[in-house]
């Protein structure tokens, strides 16, 4: 099998690449592990409104579930309410959509396929048919990474840089889906110094929510993540927010290194795979769908001029991401002053002020 270009990961940052390619008329292949993209769900499910600057919502509303208009953020000691428009996803539906445009366009989609070893001086990826086993070769001009936090695929031949572009720190997280005692039109955060490094958040969908939390393993604390989760439960449940029966369960992993190495060679890194979620939020959705788009004019246009513009692509990629992801990971040191355990709520709620992005102290220090 043959194509242009290869995508690794049916997510919003490979469906992107993938639809941006095909609506310029370049051939490509998206291959993706899952049977559909998008399920199940592993995300908190929140997009910022601008969303529609790249694939707009508007023409497929069930995309989304709620519109939210402010975003508080709890430290215990403070509750903040900021200005905070955007969307709850139904993921399921928002990735499968970008997929579905990119396979109308054009884009060959090929799910139930496990992308397990790149032999790079060949441009030739080995993968695996899921359900028959059977053994699938792919020779490519471009190579598109966007398979996730952290992908597992094997690289050989002459050159083996690209092996190590992977991301370094991760949030552990976990999240449950649960029913709504009262519906809320804000995304909820919630500090605390039994959620180690991280947050809790209660994101509402209507008359359920998303409620988890995420925080960093290291050894500075002694929490592990379902002790914090369980507290985290108990105490929104007190307060009257949640039920707290579980209607479903996801759990997984949020990159923090910020912004990796993103090319090698005719091979380009998009999404969580490029180090593109915000090492305080975790927010990734939006650089994931920008960064496909970008991957994929990058390359039409390599492959328009027959020279390789991927230095471009990283270039236009930094220039976008490298200073805020930089700042924001500078910021993450402001939780490590001391065990998180013993931060007193008037000490979190000065961190935090100084670390989230909605707060003034942020921008000026």
């Amino acid at each position: 099998m043959k194509t242009d270009v290869l995508i690794v990961g049916a997510g919003p940052a490979g469906s992107a690449c993938a639809y941006e390619l095909s609506k310029c008329g370049v051939g490509n292949i998206l291959i993706e592990r899952k049977a559909k993209p998008g399920t199940p769900v592993q995300c908190a499910e929140f997009i910022p409104i601008n969303i529609n600057q790249y694939i707009d919502l508007t023409d497929k509303p069930e995309a989304v579930c709620q519109n939210v208009e402010y975003m508080e953020v709890d430290t215990e000691k403070e509750n903040y309410k900021f200005d905070g428009r955007g969307y709850i996803l139904n993921r399921e539906i928002f990735d499968y959509y970008i997929a579905m445009l990119a396979a109308e366009k054009g884009t060959e989609l090929i799910t139930n396929t496990f992308a397990q070893t790149v032999i790079e001086n060949e441009n030739k990826l080995i993968a695996r048919d899921k359900i028959s086993n059977n053994i699938i070769e792919i020779n490519y001009k471009y190579l598109v990474i966007a398979a996730g936090a952290k992908n597992f695929i094997d690289f050989s031949g002459q050159q083996r840089n690209a092996q190590y572009i992977r991301n370094e720190v991760y949030i552990h997280g976990i999240q449950i889906k649960t029913k709504l005692l009262k519906r809320l039109n804000s995304a909820m955060i919630y500090f605390r110094n039994y959620i180690p490094y991280g947050y809790g958040w209660v994101f509402p969908k209507l008359d359920f929510a998303n409620v988890g939390i995420g925080i960093e393993q290291n050894g500075h604390n002694d929490i592990n993540l379902r002790q914090s989760f369980a507290l985290f439960l108990s105490e929104m449940k007190q307060k009257g927010i949640i039920s707290g029966e579980a209607i479903s369960k996801t759990s997984g992993l949020i990159p923090i290194s910020a912004l990796n190495e993103t090319i090698c060679g005719n091979i380009a890194y998009c999404g969580d795979a490029a180090g593109l979620t915000h090492p305080i939020t975790g927010a990734g959705n939006l650089s994931a769908v920008i960064s496909g788009t970008l991957t994929g004019e990058f390359i039409y246009e390599s492959l328009k001029t027959g020279s390789n513009l991927l230095a471009d692509y990283k270039e236009e990629l930094f220039s976008i991401f490298y200073k805020p992801l930089l700042k924001a990971k500078t910021k993450r040191n402001n939780f490590y002053i001391k065990k998180y355990e013993q931060l007193s709520p008037e000490e979190l709620d000065s961190i935090v002020r100084q670390s989230w992005p909605s707060f003034a102290d942020y921008h000026s220090i």
